[in-house]
């Protein structure tokens, strides 16, 4: 859900800011009549983002398919590396270049009051509009292929992202807020390359799950590091935090407007206002920003709090067996057992799984280095990157799911052999 509202609040607020910066041209330049074309224009863009979104759905393969969700969380990290290059390149003129394309789309079409004047600004602001909505939709579709993605905290994070750029944009169009905007994209754009390295960290993970790329231990524990839910929220803060910062910055750094030659009383005072409530609502929208980031922040032990190691119960070997007593597991929870072997802990955990079977596994996955899982509701979870696996899933080999364990069900006791934990003792030598 973060991650989406961090995507939708800058796809959102670029496109907010190409609709208000059309406006404020017309306004200026007395043409006024063509504001329909680019609510038509506008219209037309979310329309057809709308059916963009229903065609990906319709198109929608197994999310089981690790190809298709590495592929496309690569191809939208490429996508974010070109907006932060765009954003470095033309922040500085972006409403200079925006006016001067409305200029030649206006002078081409044969006066301002044309016909075809409005419906070259209205294909103007389509084609703008649209390719930030046809991004978002690849954005979010990457997002919700994710390690723990949930598609309906991307549905409202996106919408909440889309609703504060339409806000945002639509005070700094206006002039209420009076940003940097080179400032503003190259600062942000600093945290969204962070983005750009947990997108292609997840890709990566879904390739090296199915064994189509090498991998080594100290690859997955950076991979691990960008995949966790921490990490995300670190990004959020950064992402509201740093504009906030620049925002106040830019409101209280000038000082008020000196009196101009041949001005008026009132002109003066008008002019004193609008500086002043221009200053009032960007602290005011700062330190608001500000305190959501020291609420977010405060979530971070929270979140760390639920990954801390669960208490192993050291076991001890009989005639080549460990046997463990089928009624610890009676409580529903993850149980987690260490056998040393060639002074080396091996570990592995038992759980019910919801048929009420018992599933008996090593405390590692065959890809991520062996930091062990924890339980969440109905899921284990990879210590190491954030990868939720379904208890009933538990057993089954392959990717990060925990490497099975063979077992069996004697009397009260489910039976392990030592020779097949000692199998696995290199899994846990670097432990």
């Amino acid at each position: 859900m973060l991650e989406a509202l961090v995507i939708m609040l800058r796809e959102g607020l670029e496109a907010a800011l190409v609709v208000g910066i059309v406006f404020a041209y017309l306004a200026r330049t007395g043409r006024n009549e063509l504001r329909r074309y680019v609510w038509l224009g506008l219209g037309a863009a979310v329309l057809a983002s709308v059916a963009g979104a229903v065609l990906f759905q319709w198109l929608g393969i197994s999310p089981d398919n690790e190809i298709y969700e590495g592929t496309i969380m690569l191809v939208a990290a490429a996508f974010v590396t070109t907006m932060i290059v765009w954003m470095w390149r033309t922040g500085r003129t972006l409403r200079t270049e925006f006016e001067e394309k409305m200029g030649r789309v206006l002078s081409a079409s044969g006066g301002p009051s044309s016909r075809r004047a409005g419906w070259g600004l209205a294909a103007f602001t389509f084609v703008t509009v649209f390719r930030e909505g046809i991004e978002a939709i690849l954005f979010l579709t990457a997002l919700s292929a994710t390690i723990g993605a949930n598609p309906l905290n991307n549905l409202i994070g996106g919408t909440a992202g889309l609703a504060l750029a339409v806000l945002f944009g639509t005070l700094l169009a206006k002039g209420a807020l009076r940003v940097n905007l080179k400032r503003f994209f190259s600062v942000t754009s600093l945290v969204l390359l962070i983005l750009v390295a947990k997108l292609v960290a997840n890709g990566v993970h879904e390739f090296l799950e199915i064994g189509l790329l090498p991998s080594t231990p100290e690859l997955l524990s950076v991979i691990g590091f960008l995949t966790r839910e921490t990490t995300s929220l670190v990004i959020l803060m950064l992402l509201i935090a740093l504009p906030a910062l620049l925002i106040l910055w830019d409101a209280w750094r000038p000082s008020l407007p000196m009196p101009m030659e041949s001005e008026s009383g009132p002109e003066r005072r008008k002019r004193m206002s609008m500086a002043l409530r221009s200053r009032r609502w960007a602290t005011a929208a700062s330190l608001s920003a500000l305190f959501i980031t020291g609420l977010l922040g405060s979530s971070l032990t929270t979140v760390a709090a639920r990954d801390t190691e669960l208490p192993m119960i050291e076991m001890e070997a009989h005639e080549g067996m460990l046997h463990v007593p089928v009624a610890d597991v009676n409580d529903g929870q993850m149980h987690k057992y260490i056998y040393r072997h060639n002074g080396i802990g091996i570990r592995f955990f038992l759980i019910r799984r919801s048929d009420d079977s018992i599933a008996v596994a090593l405390d590692a996955c065959g890809i991520c280095p062996p930091k062990g899982y924890r339980r969440e509701g109905d899921q284990v979870i990879c210590r190491n990157c954030d990868a939720p696996i379904n208890l009933d899933t538990i057993g089954e080999p392959g990717g990060c799911n925990p490497i099975p364990l063979a077992s069996s069900v004697q009397g009260q006791d489910v039976v392990i052999a030592v020779s097949d934990l000692a199998a696995n003792e290199g899994r846990f030598k670097e432990q």
